[in-house]
């Protein structure tokens, strides 16, 4: 039976705790099923504890010993609460940076929510309108090639010499940093339009930007790369049934999340006195020193 309770209580330690942080005069709600120490246990503490299972609360309290044991913990848990409290144990910095930390974890996940999800859904009026607008770009399929390099410097020069007619392959194996496909001409093999990720928007809109046989530059993770487009086409055999249309709209949602969250951020900034210290961020880049080793 302790098994069955065991996975309709979703025990919380952080957020059981930062209730020792509240005042006791807080509002309970629910009707009182039992009290310790003159504090009260109530139904929505039951309904808190089951987390998820809430919903089959009278199935799952139909058993007499999972209603013991469930009534059991939430009084344990009561009294490790006030017994926390009367060590002190809530005021101890540690426990206090916890709670804080996870307060703005849940604060910023709320704001989210709210400033940048409720803003990003896509309806099917703008999903249609959008694969009208581009058909052709959907339907394109590419192959190219790339030379990755560590500075924006070095692209521009990478891309200077191929303006001069310098052999990208030989480039990309003498320049190229990406040792998985250098020796290959940095080869990236084919890419369709319709399968790049909303997290690589830069990369969909240099290519589709460029004609076959022209270099872009982008900025990457990693560095900057330079791409080179040796083929370029718009198959018209590809239908744009339910399932593509899925992805093009989990596309969508998430590049206009990207673009609500930027907006947000640089809004906020905008109004916000920032104030960087380089000198101590510089800090963090130094290896740290031997032990005994002079500074």
């Amino acid at each position: 039976m302790r098994k069955i309770l065991l996975i309709a209580v979703s025990v919380i330690v952080l957020t059981s705790l930062t209730a020792a942080c509240g005042k006791d005069s807080a509002k309970k709600t629910g009707e009182v099923v039992a009290t310790v120490d003159g504090k009260e246990i109530t139904t929505e503490d039951i309904k808190k504890r089951l987390g998820p299972n809430a919903g089959r609360m009278h199935e799952l309290l139909a058993d007499e010993q999972v209603r013991k044991e469930l009534l059991d913990d939430l009084i344990s848990n009561k009294l490790i609460i006030e017994d926390a409290k009367k060590k002190g144990l809530d005021k101890d910095q540690a426990f206090i940076q916890k709670v804080e930390d996870f307060k703005n974890t849940e604060l910023t996940k709320t704001y989210l929510d709210k400033e940048v999800t409720e803003k990003s859904r896509v309806s099917e009026a703008e999903l249609m309108d959008y694969i009208k607008k581009n058909e052709d770009a959907i339907k394109t399929e590419v192959k190219a090639n790339h030379i990755l390099v560590k500075t924006e410097a070095e692209a521009k020069d990478v891309l200077a010499m191929l303006a001069k007619g310098e052999n990208f392959a030989k480039l990309a194996a003498t320049v190229s940093v990406d040792t998985r496909n250098n020796k290959t001409g940095g080869d990236l093999g084919p890419i369709n339009i319709r399968d790049i990720p909303a997290e690589a928007a830069e990369l969909e809109k240099l290519v589709l930007s460029l004609k076959a046989g022209e270099s872009g530059m982008l900025k990457g993770r990693f560095g900057f790369s330079v791409i080179k487009v040796t083929s370029k086409k718009i198959n018209k055999d590809v239908k744009i049934d339910n399932e593509l249309q899925l992805r093009l709209q989990d596309k969508l949602v998430k590049l206009k999340r990207q673009q609500a969250f930027d907006n947000t951020t640089k809004d906020l900034r905008s109004k916000a006195k920032v104030a960087i210290k380089e000198d101590v961020l510089k800090k963090l880049t130094e290896a740290p020193k031997a032990q005994g080793e002079k500074k």
